[in-house]
């Protein structure tokens, strides 16, 4: 949202002396600072939106989502429509120095595209205020992740029929051009390049907004568990989790400073496969310890669906080590902070019992 935000208005650069500042050569707080205040306020603003309840987020989320369908039907039929669709760009299986398309390449692409499915775990983060959610959060995850590999899809295969893969190295490295605006501006012009900008503001709009209303229930949940802040745990008049959004923005805006988008996102996907790896591998556990319970939802395909998810993960987070060193050792590192905390809360928490119960 920032960068497109920052494409089409134009602002004088803030604190350009402190550009190349850096915090142990890896984090540059103040590289690419208009794009990062813009985020940084955008944050802010929808934080507040959602402190109004859930309807008022919901509701934003909902009225952008049609926005975006309309947008993205109208930029492929009126690719199509020009003739200027090379269709057969989009199984080339080409690189700029001729080099072979390897699967260790393929997994660290993947690392980039799979943040545009990461919405389908946070649909179970607003479980407790779902209506009949046995059947309505397997129901909306099925239908969103073959919604958006339908999209990613017919996008995708639209940009690259306009874009050969030189052109799109070219943007790449360009740093501050964005691959869809290019290739509507190649049979759109400049007016195209001004209206999927607009539509990439809306797109990743809503998808903020989406994550700032869902992400803040897990800290609420924990806190309510005894094992985060006891303040976090406390609705506001509206019935929604203030206190949460509030801490959730501001460590946002903390990572927002810390680096660029991609590395953000590298680390994200590069911590949450190994969620999804362990996650997986307690159905094996729960199978076998627990046989009886109930299961309103069983996994389809069980062993073999899960046992493939599981390989899965793990080659992505072994390729990720290796192709992407610095994020994944960030990664960890981030998640191992979580143990001190969660033994922390933990024992505080018995503390406060105990101290209840006497």
């Amino acid at each position: 949202f920032a960068q497109s935000f920052n494409s089409i208005v134009s602002f004088p650069p803030l604190l350009s002396s402190l550009a190349t500042y850096s915090i142990g050569g890896v984090f540059f707080p103040f590289a690419d600072f208009n794009v990062k205040l813009t985020a940084i306020v955008l944050i802010i603003i929808l934080t507040w939106i959602n402190t109004k309840g859930i309807k008022t987020g919901a509701g934003v989320s909902t009225a952008i989502l049609i926005l975006v369908f309309a947008g993205i039907f109208i930029i492929v039929a009126g690719a199509f429509g020009t003739g200027h669709v090379d269709i057969s760009r989009s199984f080339e299986m080409e690189t700029t120095n001729n080099s072979p398309v390897t699967v260790s390449a393929i997994f660290t692409a993947m690392l980039a595209a799979f943040w545009g499915y990461q919405g389908w775990a946070t649909v179970g983060y607003v479980g407790g205020e779902i209506k009949d959610p046995r059947k309505n959060i397997p129901r909306g995850i099925v239908i969103g992740v073959f919604t958006i590999i339908a999209l990613y899809m017919l996008v995708n295969a639209t940009y690259l029929s306009l874009l050969p893969i030189p052109a799109l190295e070219q943007i790449y490295h360009s740093g501050n051009k964005i691959a869809a605006v290019e290739a509507v501006r190649s049979f759109w012009g400049q007016n195209g390049a001004l209206f999927i900008s607009f539509l990439i503001l809306i797109t990743t709009l809503g998808c903020t907004n989406a994550t700032i209303l869902a992400s803040s229930r897990p800290y609420f949940a924990m806190a309510r568990e005894g094992l985060f802040f006891s303040p976090v745990a406390k609705l506001n008049k509206a019935h929604a989790p203030a206190n949460s959004l509030i801490y959730q923005c501001i460590w946002a805006c903390l990572l927002v400073l810390s680096g660029t988008f991609d590395q953000l996102t590298d680390m994200i996907i590069f911590a949450v496969f190994i969620y999804y790896g362990a996650t997986t591998l307690g159905v094996f556990i729960l199978r076998r310890k627990m046989p009886a319970a109930p299961r309103p939802y069983k996994v389809w395909g069980y062993p073999i669906v899960p046992a493939v998810v599981i390989l899965f993960c793990a080659v992505l987070i072994v390729n990720t080590i290796f192709s992407r060193p610095r994020e994944a050792a960030i990664g960890v590192a981030l998640m191992l902070t979580g143990v001190p905390a969660y033994f922390w809360f933990r024992k505080n928490n018995m503390v406060t019992k105990d101290k209840a119960e006497s």
